[in-house]
C-alpha cells in the first residue's frame, strides 16, 4: 500500500491578485511572504501535535510527520513517507500516511483496521476538528501578515 497523507492549506478570498502582486514586487518580496506564511502555519503545527499525542497512540505516530510547507500561503502537511515505529512491534517501522487515515476517523470494521480507535465517519478525531477551530484566527493572522509587507513593499520594499 502506498503511504498517503495530507495537505491543508487556508483558503483566504482574493489570494490570487494579491500573491500576482508579490510577483510584481520580484524575489525578495516572495522570499518574505514565505517566510510570514511559514510562520503563521507554525502556529498550527505545534497545536495539531499537541492534540494528535493526546488522541491515541496512533495520532501520537502521525504527529511527528506533522509539518509546515514552503508556500507563499500557509500550508500543513501530515502523514506521508515519513518512518515511524508502532510501540507493539518497535523493530518494525511503518509509513506515517499508511497510520494517518486510521488514526484521524478510525476503523474497526475489517481485521485491518481493528488497531485504531472506532471509526468516527467524516468528522474526524483531531486533525480536521483542530484546524476548523483555529482557521479563523489563522486567516486573520495572515490577513495582518499579507497587508503589512504589501504596505512595505508596495512602498519599496527593504530599500
Amino acid at each position: 500500500m502506498a503511504a498517503g497523507g495530507m495537505r491543508f492549506g487556508i483558503t483566504v478570498e482574493g489570494l490570487k491578485p494579491t500573491l500576482k502582486a508579490f510577483n510584481e514586487y520580484g524575489k525578495d518580496a516572495n522570499k518574505e511572504l514565505r517566510q510570514a506564511a511559514g510562520g503563521v502555519a507554525d502556529e498550527l503545527v505545534g497545536v495539531l501535535a499537541l492534540a494528535a499525542q493526546t488522541d491515541s497512540p496512533q495520532a501520537a505516530l502521525v504527529a511527528t510527520s506533522v509539518r509546515r510547507v514552503s508556500d507563499r500561503v500557509p500550508a500543513i502537511a501530515a502523514g506521508g513517507t515519513k518512518r515511524v515505529r508502532p510501540s507493539t512491534r518497535p523493530k518494525r517501522r511503518v509509513a506515517a500516511g499508511d497510520v494517518f487515515f486510521g488514526a484521524e476517523f478510525g476503523g474497526g470494521r475489517r481485521p485491518s483496521t481493528r488497531q485504531f480507535p472506532d471509526w468516527t465517519g467524516t468528522v474526524g478525531r483531531w486533525f480536521f476538528p483542530t484546524i476548523r477551530a483555529a482557521t479563523p484566527r489563522l486567516i486573520a493572522r495572515y490577513q495582518e501578515v499579507l497587508e503589512e509587507l504589501a504596505d512595505r513593499w508596495d512602498t519599496g520594499g527593504n530599500e
